[in-house]
């Protein structure tokens, strides 16, 4: 077997693969109907706390801010008795408030009949939603650090606020307080002994030797992270960490979570060291967009779907959509149909060569949604100039393209008139790029936990694709390394995006980026 190990760092990427879970957990059966997924590939079973009660719980780690989990708590459900078993009788235990558990988790708790709609409001927390059990070894927090969805969406310094004061029923302004933003602050967070029972080298030796040690053979690790924010930096140093002792040779294939929001100089800094640290150390590079185009998203959906793209819950359900299916055939049961990650990777990198993905498209049974595409820097000089490089072509030449079509009661012919009217399959290949595609007889899951803008799950189609209208965005860091940073770390960045800027050439360019001035 093949297994799949899934890492996440942020509270948005928790969000994020909260619904991926919940989604695969929806393929489960409980009769004699084999499932078409392999459930074995992203989760493991093992014994509860009692000893006797077998578990199915996820292969990943997940990492967030203090007070990021809500409601849940490390050693929940399954596991509450090896809590108690950790704290000594004659010990008095402190506790912060906790948050209340949602109606909708009650519910699952009784098992009840009756489960509550979900809505923005109820899902502030990942948590609030979430439909499995974790490992407790899968749950990691940074104590230096707080979340609060309403006061410190960002996170902040703990000791600068009481998120107590504050919770989900009433939200105070509690001032300004240092964000838990830039490159710097992850890199020297992941090495802080007050995280030394979540970050650094003792955690990963305890936490991820472990899940990859029940592995038969690793098939590959997704990675989803936040890139305009100190998870950056973390998730840079715990990958380099990995490379170093674990998986030197395994493919990583990394979702980065970018903001489209305007950064200023210092946090446009810290995306290019993060962008150009993570490429460097994963197979391949695949940037979400945070925030869509507004009028795409018009477009996208009706008025009456009520979507909320301020709400996490709602904009990484969307997000998984494309997550979900695009790696889809990695966790398929017949041999025949799976792709391995390996091979998935291939076929959009061009074989290694260009590990920037350019970006994603979905579409649900109409328009076409951009969700992906690494973001250009705005230096104030080099961004007009990309727009009119841009506006000669709007993608570039396409280098390679990989997709699903997947509809639970379409045929393959069906499906194939699909993949050819999105993905311009045809003119793709005529113009000498690659595709590849998969046909997938397995409607997009929509359970409960899931919000209710997917009214029917018919046909959805997912694309990943490499163009070269990247080479404008790397070039646009490029002169901002020109313009705005000194030091030894100058020349190494401008080496290492002059390199990446040339692997997304084509044909003869009449301009020049990246130059000093």
């Amino acid at each position: 077997m093949r297994e799949i190990l899934h890492l996440s760092f942020s509270t948005t990427a928790n969000h994020l693969s909260t619904h991926f879970f919940n989604a695969q957990e929806s393929y489960f059966t409980y009769d004699e109907t084999i499932s078409p997924v392999d459930h074995d590939i992203t989760f493991r079973s093992g014994l509860a706390a009692d000893g006797s009660t077998e578990t199915f719980t996820p292969r990943c780690l997940l990492w967030d801010l203090k007070g990021g989990y809500g409601s849940l708590t490390k050693y929940s459900g399954l596991y509450e008795n090896e809590a108690e078993s950790l704290t000594p009788g004659d010990v008095l235990r402190i506790e912060e408030p906790r948050v209340p558990k949602g109606a909708y988790i009650e519910s699952l708790d009784q098992e009840a009949k009756h489960i509550p709609k979900l809505t923005p409001s109820t899902t502030l927390y990942w948590s609030d939603y979430c439909n499995i059990f974790y490992h407790p070894r899968s749950l990691l927090q940074l104590s230096s650090w707080e979340y609060h969805p309403i006061d410190a969406p960002k996170g902040r310094a703990r000791g600068s606020g009481s998120l107590g004061s504050s919770t989900a029923a009433g939200h105070g302004s509690l001032g300004k307080a240092r964000e838990f933003r830039g490159y710097d602050i992850g890199v020297s967070e992941f090495h802080n002994r007050n995280n030394e029972g979540s970050a650094g080298e003792h955690v990963l030796e305890t936490h991820f030797r472990a899940l990859l040690e029940e592995c038969d053979l690793l098939g590959g690790v997704n990675v989803i992270t936040d890139i305009d924010s100190a998870w950056g930096g973390f998730t840079t140093e715990a990958l380099s960490e990995l490379r170093d002792e674990y998986i030197p040779k395994s493919t990583i294939l990394l979702w980065g979570l970018e903001d489209n929001a305007v950064l200023d100089r210092v946090n446009q800094y810290s995306r290019i060291q993060t962008v150009a640290a993570l490429n460097a150390l994963s197979t391949a590079y695949v940037p979400l967009c945070l925030t869509p185009d507004t009028t795409a998203l018009h477009s996208f959906f009706s008025a009456d779907d009520g979507f909320d793209a301020s709400s996490l819950w709602q904009y990484t359900g969307l997000l998984n959509a494309a997550f979900e299916s695009l790696t889809l055939p990695t966790r398929l049961r017949e041999s025949g149909s799976r792709v391995s990650m390996d091979n998935l990777v291939s076929e959009v990198t061009s074989l290694g060569s260009r590990n920037i993905v350019s970006g994603i498209e979905l579409a649900v049974g109409h328009a076409i949604l951009q969700l992906g595409g690494t973001n250009s820097v705005d230096n104030g000089h080099q961004n007009k100039l990309s727009q009119l490089r841009a506006a000669k072509s709007r993608l570039g030449h396409v280098f390679s393209k990989f997709g699903i079509v997947r509809d639970s009661r379409g045929t393959d012919g069906s499906m194939e008139q699909i993949w050819e009217e999105y993905a311009k399959a045809t003119d793709v290949q005529n113009e000498g790029g690659f595709v590849d595609r998969r046909l997938i007889s397995l409607g997009y899951p929509t359970p409960a936990s899931y919000p209710s803008y997917f009214r029917e799950t018919g046909p959805l189609y997912s694309a990943l694709y490499s163009t070269s209208f990247t080479k404008y965005q790397l070039a646009d860091m490029n002169d901002f390394v020109s313009r705005y940073v000194r030091g030894d770390e100058r020349e190494e960045l401008k080496d290492q995006l002059d390199s990446l800027t040339a692997e997304y050439e084509f044909g003869w360019s009449g301009d020049s980026s990246g130059d000093d001035e």
